[in-house]
């Protein structure tokens, strides 16, 4: 079938149809244009937080995920729009029509919305906190001078990663390179008190 056929096909098909039927499948046309234009920006990256993901929206930072963004009311008008035409043309009233449409549009975007909130669920910013380090053990890098005096590191490994802090040693002897060590106050974000295992 060529393209100038398909136009033809669905000119006619459009032209069969009566107001009602235009409206609903008008509606769902334009928002199945609209999603794919969306697909289209978020394969080539240009989605993510940007102005067309929350115009008029409520900002709710989940990514597309709140009930008034862009996505999610695309998705209520899309399924509002095929499930509208689709139940006029199986024979229901046009209350009961609507009625469908705005169920199957509400199912669609509450789909939507709980899809992008477990997506931004699985999210992780990866920023180190160094209150985590709290408790956990580590290995004397620098020599630590005793009775908290500057001049030790010790590396800590917490949460999968490994940091070197800046360290005090909380006894009163010195505590050697290579000597294990429990974390067991932060000092600031780069300084940590430790006493030996």
């Amino acid at each position: 079938m060529t393209t100038l056929a398909l136009i033809t096909q669905v000119s006619q098909w459009w032209d069969e149809l009566n107001l009602a039927r235009q409206v609903f499948y008008g509606i769902g046309m334009i928002a199945g244009l609209l999603a794919v234009i969306l697909a289209l920006l978020a394969v080539v990256g240009m989605d993510h937080h940007d102005a067309v993901d929350s115009i008029g929206a409520v900002d709710s930072g989940d990514g597309g995920g709140g009930i008034f963004s862009v996505k999610p009311l695309t998705g209520f008008f899309l399924g509002f729009g095929w499930a509208g035409g689709l139940a006029l043309d199986g024979g229901l009233g046009m209350f009961a029509a609507t009625l469908v449409a705005v169920l199957s549009g509400a199912a669609l975007m509450a789909i939507i919305v709980a899809m992008f909130r477990a997506i931004h669920g699985m999210r992780s910013d990866g920023t180190m906190r160094t209150d985590d380090a709290l408790n956990a053990v580590g290995t004397v890098y620098v020599t630590l001078p005793p009775s908290k005096a500057s001049g030790g590191q010790v590396t800590v490994t917490f949460h999968g990663r490994q940091e070197t802090f800046a360290g005090l040693n909380v006894t009163d002897r010195s505590i050697p390179s290579g000597e294990r060590v429990k974390v067991i106050q932060i000092i600031d974000s780069r300084t940590v008190l430790v006493e030996p295992l």
